[in-house]
């Protein structure tokens, strides 16, 4: 083969394996880091213990579809409650990060607007309490969310794939969960 004796097209082809090899290795290595660290982190917490924004995003979930329970007894909801059970399902369904931040703002805005809603009409004392109670205890999870490790290892992520080299690899960058 002639063409191997060639100096310098045997420096092209050496030169394109170690390239190849570093985009190759490079994107593995940190997608295996985004997959083993961070998103796990994001789904079963850090320590593993399930003290993660999974578990918490499901709590908004049950906290959303009973204060759709109250407004069932009540006329004038029944469009908001569809809203939000709708909204729950999309959260329940999505299935990346990036998709469940965008589920999560929508079921915000949904149980938002049938908590004023529910205010508005003629409650039970007993709903009335209830319904803050779920209002209260459904943004107290995003408070819980806005400080889970996820957020921190997310950040830490997003930092490695910024710096070089790792800045000229195909990576995708990880969410912040508010």
């Amino acid at each position: 083969m002639k063409i191997l004796e060639n100096k310098a097209i045997c420096i092209v082809l050496a030169l394109a394996l170690v390239i190849a090899g570093f985009i190759i290795g490079g994107c593995r290595s940190l997608n295996s880091l985004y997959s083993s660290k961070v998103e796990k982190v994001f789904m079963t917490g850090e320590d593993g213990d399930g003290i993660c924004i999974e578990n918490d995003l499901a709590e908004r979930e049950t906290a959303a579809v009973n204060l759709c329970t109250i407004a069932s007894k009540y006329d004038g909801t029944k469009k908001q409650a569809d809203g939000v059970r709708e909204a729950a399902a999309e959260l329940s369904s999505a299935s990346s990060v990036a998709d469940k931040l965008e589920a999560n703002k929508n079921l915000d805005t949904a149980v938002e607007s049938l908590f004023n809603d529910l205010l508005g009409q003629q409650l039970s004392a007993s709903d009335e309490k209830y319904a803050r109670s779920l209002y209260t205890d459904f943004n107290s999870r995003n408070d819980t969310i806005s400080h889970d490790p996820y957020n921190r290892y997310a950040a830490q992520y997003n930092e490695i794939i910024a710096g070089f080299p790792a800045s000229l690899l195909p990576v995708k960058e990880a969410v912040i969960f508010y």
